[in-house]
């Protein structure tokens, strides 16, 4: 592509330490950066505080989040650290007008109060007097969570004309609250339609259990996004994700853990799977599908997806929006899911609230070109086009003048439709310019 991957891949390799390997864009080793100090004990008290705050989601003031961003910086970047960074990141992004991918390493099982840390929030802290650099919003810079200790999974070989399939599955036990999902399929068959010559929307699975969601992998989906109820608990002193299925024999919930229902995946293995907490449901269970996330994507599942706090509906679909038809167009999976952070950072929630900080993607492998598709030329990449896809996101719901669903923020009714975000602007961004690709 036109626009090379550079990457600064920072491994955790203790509660004290730091590495980091500069890679150029054949994935060659660059540097190794000498080790640097970990200061997670130095900012342990402030730090715990202010995730506490994001957890409850009362974090609603841009001075908190930039204050939780920097110090999530500062845990990583000591000053030389910081320096390097910020060297290499003016170099690759300015000097060669090329990508930088940023990947953070962390072994949960080593280090899981670091592992679970909202790394997505850091930005350069502004006492460095060199510019704006959100690193999960930047469209110059592509965020992850990075795994380098499993074998690599294939890409997937399309057709020329084959489709992107995803499934949609719900799982909704009658013994648990029930919530409402049909804003993510209303989006999800809207966007089907749109690009139907590029998306397939299988059957949706309203009541998963195990045999219903081996009956929908059967169809070989590309993507599968579970929406449904999580909870945290405790196992041998650790808090442990679980999901729940339905047990349709008992009519009550089957709660299974990320061993388990990496089990159901484990013949007819997705690229990527997206996982989603109902709205509605306890803070703690989108807490549970980021743990649930981060043990899929070691079970060789490329990309696993997660939010790792609840979201209003129409935060979730303005990323799952950007995110599902950029994969769709062939861009890399991290740079869909870059752009969607940045579309809900350029709403009107900006950086006052936690949203964009809330998708966190979790992946192996060398870039995030999934999806190979013969006879077709993949699209290059640049910061502009990316700019351009939020344009799009951005013209599609002013158009309409507001982006149907079903407003779950407050006393959630039954039907419905909410104002986006983004129209609350509209004297502004109706004059944005979107390209439709």
């Amino acid at each position: 592509m036109d626009k090379a991957y550079y990457t600064y891949r920072i491994q955790v390799v203790s509660r004290e330490r730091v590495r980091v390997t500069k890679l150029n864009s054949e994935q060659q080793v660059l540097a190794n950066v000498p080790p640097s100090d970990l200061r997670y004990q130095e900012k342990l008290e402030p730090l715990t505080g202010l995730v506490k705050k994001a957890q409850e989601n009362a974090l609603n003031s841009p001075q908190k989040i930039r204050e939780l961003g920097e110090i999530l910086f500062d845990v990583l970047f000591d000053v030389s650290l910081c320096q390097d960074f910020v060297d290499f990141y003016y170099e690759i992004v300015q000097g060669k007008k090329q990508f930088l991918r940023v990947e953070l390493d962390v072994d949960e099982q080593i280090l899981p109060d670091l592992a679970v840390l909202p790394w997505e929030f850091m930005c350069l802290p502004a006492r460095e007097n060199k510019g704006e650099i959100w690193l999960a919003t930047d469209p110059n810079l592509i965020f992850s969570r990075h795994s380098t200790r499993w074998k690599l999974p294939p890409s997937i070989q399309l057709g020329k004309d084959e489709k992107l399939k995803i499934a949609l599955v719900v799982a909704m036990p009658p013994d648990l609250d029930e919530f409402s999902y049909a804003p993510v399929q209303a989006a999800l068959e809207a966007l089907a339609s749109e690009q139907a010559e590029h998306i397939e929307l299988l059957p949706i699975v309203t009541q998963a259990d195990r045999k219903s969601i081996n009956v929908v992998l059967e169809e070989k989906p590309h993507i599968f996004h579970f929406i449904g109820h999580g909870q945290l608990e405790d196992e041998q002193g650790r808090k442990v994700g679980q999901l729940a299925l339905v047990d349709k024999s008992l009519e009550q919930a089957e709660w299974i853990d990320a061993s388990q229902f990496s089990g159901l995946l484990a013949q007819y293995r997705p690229a990527i799977v997206v996982l989603q907490a109902c709205e509605g449901g306890a803070s703690s269970a989108s807490e549970a599908f980021a743990g649930v996330a981060s043990k899929i994507v070691q079970q060789n599942i490329a990309v696993v997806v997660a939010m790792q706090y609840l979201v209003p509906i129409n935060i979730a679909n303005q990323f799952e929006l950007s995110f599902y038809e950029q994969l769709a167009k062939g861009l890399p999976v991290d740079v869909a899911a870059q752009g969607g952070r940045n579309a809900i950072a350029l709403g009107t929630s900006q950086y006052k609230k936690r949203n964009f900080a809330t998708p966190v993607i979790f992946m192996q492998g060398d870039d995030g070109y999934l999806f190979q598709r013969a006879g077709v030329e993949v699209e290059s990449v640049t910061p502009e086009k990316v700019m351009q896809v939020v344009a799009n996101i951005k013209v599609k719901i002013l158009q309409g003048g507001s982006l149907t669903g079903i407003d779950m923020t407050n006393n959630p009714p039954t039907s419905g439709s909410f104002q986006s975000d983004l129209v609350v602007d509209q004297g502004t961004d109706a004059n944005i310019t979107g390209v439709k690709m």
